[in-house]
């Protein structure tokens, strides 16, 4: 994969895991306790998987590509994880 390519892919993880995170909070503030632990549970694995499995091997092919949040060069713009699907309900956290 070239660069052009390997940085398309990477905001595309990056939005994906955005939005897994968000809909965990949509899930705590819409559904059981007991419903959020369980979905929490299952995200979680899918997030990590996507970070240690794909883009952590990612950046390491392409280390110009690590986002400066994760401790990188790469200047990433947040408009890239709009439109936001849901924003955690503060009273709840």
């Amino acid at each position: 994969m070239d660069k052009e390519a390997a940085e398309k892919l990477s905001i595309l993880l990056m939005q994906i895991n955005a939005k897994l995170d968000q809909s965990i909070a949509f899930v705590r503030d819409n559904d059981t306790e007991e419903n959020y632990h369980e979905y929490r549970q299952v995200v979680g694995k899918i997030m990590g998987s996507l970070y240690l499995d794909i883009e952590e091997k990612l950046w390491m092919q392409y280390p110009e590509l690590r986002p400066k949040k994760m401790n990188g060069p790469y200047e990433l713009p947040e408009n890239i994880f709009e439109p936001i699907f849901y924003t955690r309900n503060e009273e709840s956290t």
